[in-house]
């Protein structure tokens, strides 16, 4: 399965995570502040091939799958 997203993907999660820290009161991004951000950044930036819509995998689940691997290093954790 192929999927990816831009290097303006990044900058969007950069700039959301920012956003995320600023309503919190904080002037510094923590990663729960990059995680709340992650799907509304990543979800319309991700394209799905046919095979993983026919597997009926999700945007959002994918964002949540990547999450997920950053956080615990899980190789391979939807089977792609």
């Amino acid at each position: 399965m192929r999927y990816g997203a831009s290097p303006r993907a990044a900058q969007t999660l950069i700039t959301a995570g920012k956003v995320m820290a600023l309503l919190g009161g904080r002037f510094n991004v923590s990663k729960e502040d990059l995680k709340r951000a992650a799907k509304p950044a990543l979800r319309h930036r991700i394209g799905l091939n046919f095979e993983a819509e026919a597997d009926g995998i999700t945007t959002d689940r994918l964002v949540d799958e990547v999450v997920k691997f950053v956080e615990t290093g899980d190789r391979d954790p939807i089977g792609v």
